[in-house]
């Protein structure tokens, strides 16, 4: 781990929390989670300034103004409660993730994983969706496509929990190679998950999301238009005692016409499904990042 001294901390930081989670109550994991994620929202405010103009988004312009600082103190906790997961959720067994993972509208998305034809996953950084994970590996072949972290050991870290929930991981990059396997995974009938609700290059499809203008990742699009595979949007969001997951209708690509505006129109739809989504409980939107032009600067 040479040359990422501080990455390297990070690393072990996470080996440590690995060995907590692993012995101590999980009620008690995550009372200090939330507490240290709170105190970390509150010890730097351009951060929490970032939170709360997301939280404004999602809540709407007739949300008052202690609505919103009071949404973005619960999303830090919802966020402390998604690090605790990615640790925690594979200790548990598939059965007890199950028994406690709720669907709405799950009908559409389980009819196009069962047509074998592969299916995207788009989700927001929301809730705990590792426990989603559990559930779509449930239906067949599970795969998702994540950062790719330094140190490499740390990578690899989350390759490793990643598959104890179910989840064979594609390394975002943008080598033409990754997205081709990404394309043949998808026509062999592997259900593929993005997360894409930001894109935090700025180069990405124009859309208006939160009534704002901004960019979000075409991949989704671009992947259905090349294999046929169906887009369904879905959040996990959590719930005492367990988790739920809302899957939109799917949405089918046209693989002919134009294809900047077949990309762009399902772009804005997929913006529109999110919005939908997010809007069910704000506070669980992981939105710590500057999404919009306006907060870029």
């Amino acid at each position: 781990m040479e040359g990422y001294p501080v990455l390297k901390i990070v690393y072990y930081l996470f080996i440590f929390a690995d060995k907590v989670v692993s012995v101590l109550p999980i009620r008690f994991t995550r009372a200090a989670a939330r507490s240290g994620a709170l105190l970390y929202l509150l010890a730097f405010p351009k951060k929490r300034h970032l939170v709360e103009r997301n939280m404004r988004r999602a809540l709407g312009p007739d949300a008052t103004e202690a609505e919103v600082k009071r949404t973005a103190r619960r999303c830090s906790g919802y966020y402390a409660d998604y690090w605790v997961d990615i640790l925690w959720l594979p200790t548990q067994t598939r059965e007890y993730v199950l028994e406690r993972f709720g669907r709405i509208n799950e009908a559409g998305l389980e009819a196009a994983a069962a047509a074998g034809k592969g299916l995207i996953i788009v989700l927001p950084h929301y809730g705990s969706w590792e426990a989603g994970a559990v559930y779509l590996s449930s239906l067949g072949r599970f795969a998702a496509v994540a950062e790719v972290l330094k140190p490499p050991e740390l990578f690899d870290l989350f390759v490793k929990l990643r598959a104890g929930v179910g989840i064979d991981i594609f390394p975002y990059n943008s080598k033409p190679e990754t997205r081709d396997r990404m394309v043949e995974a998808l026509k062999e009938g592997t259900i593929l998950a993005l997360l894409s609700d930001r894109d935090l290059k700025g180069t990405g499809v124009e859309v208006e999301f939160f009534g704002e203008r901004t960019t979000l990742p075409p991949g989704p699009a671009v992947l259905a238009m090349r294999s046929g595979s169906p887009i369904v949007c879905v959040n996990v969001r959590n719930i005492d005692g367990g988790w739920v997951g809302h899957a939109m209708d799917p949405i089918y690509v046209e693989s002919d016409g134009d294809k900047d505006e077949v990309i762009a129109r399902t772009m804005q739809q997929m913006a529109r499904n999110l919005e939908v989504l997010i809007r069910e409980d704000p506070a669980q939107w992981h939105m710590f990042m500057p999404a919009w032009p306006s907060d870029r600067g």
